[in-house]
């Protein structure tokens, strides 16, 4: 979609070289957020069949707003499960996970 582009960064009054941009998508675009929305649902679907937490009977093991993702299992064993599963889709999608904890 993004073809032959390049960024510099300027710190105070420094410019650096030149360096082209492999993926992502551009900050501001009106398409960013449908493409992170479509690539992030194709990487949660896989979580579908594995366990989460049963609510209502219905089994639950992700919660998502905008770019935010909550994993939820009953232990830490399954948790893992799904954060290694979360991680390999990703890495196949280009994609890198954040693991910033608050």
């Amino acid at each position: 979609m993004y073809w032959e582009q390049t960024v510099a960064m300027r710190i105070e009054n420094k410019t650096s070289t030149f360096q082209d941009i492999k993926r992502g998508v551009r900050q501001g675009c009106v398409l960013s957020p449908d493409l992170f929305s479509l690539y992030s649902e194709i990487i949660m679907r896989n979580l579908e069949n594995h366990p989460g937490i049963k609510v209502g009977g219905q089994n639950i093991s992700n919660l998502r707003y905008a770019d935010d993702t909550v994993l939820i299992a009953e232990n830490k064993e399954d948790l893992q499960k799904l954060l290694n599963i979360v991680e390999e889709e990703s890495r196949k999608k280009g994609l890198e996970l954040n693991r910033r904890q608050k």
